[in-house]
């Protein structure tokens, strides 16, 4: 059952995405446009899962939860690079308060992906 409920191929497709778009955001900008990122992208994992809900949360989640820890590992990275490992003890609650954002955000995003999905095919069906 739980492998009925979790899409491999939008979860890799959105930990893929994410990463890239946070990497070329932090990069051009040097803004931190991960949040929006993140929601963006749990949209597009929950638009590729279906229209179930609690699938789109769960795929939303797992998604939030894997491309944030690869987000957080290469944020320290950039800040050990940068010569502040000396303070990563005191950033590490923050960091650890963004990795809960982004799975709820990721959540959120894939929620909303599903119910897009699910208003398209209504829509479609009242079309024909």
């Amino acid at each position: 059952m739980v492998n009925e409920m979790i899409g491999k191929r939008p979860l890799i497709i959105g930990v893929i995405t994410i990463v890239a778009f946070y990497i070329v955001s932090n990069i051009l900008s040097n803004l931190d446009a991960a949040l929006v990122g993140f929601l963006i992208v749990g949209i597009v994992v929950g638009f590729m899962v279906g229209k179930d809900i609690k699938k789109g949360a769960v795929n939303g989640a797992i998604f939030g939860l894997i491309g944030g820890i690869i987000v957080s590992i290469i944020l320290l990275l950039m800040y050990t690079l940068s010569g502040y490992g000396a303070y990563l003890g005191l950033v590490l609650p923050n960091i650890l308060i963004s990795l809960v954002l982004y799975v709820i955000i990721g959540a959120i995003g894939a929620v909303i992906g599903t119910q897009i999905i699910a208003e398209l095919e209504t829509t479609m069906k009242d079309i024909d």
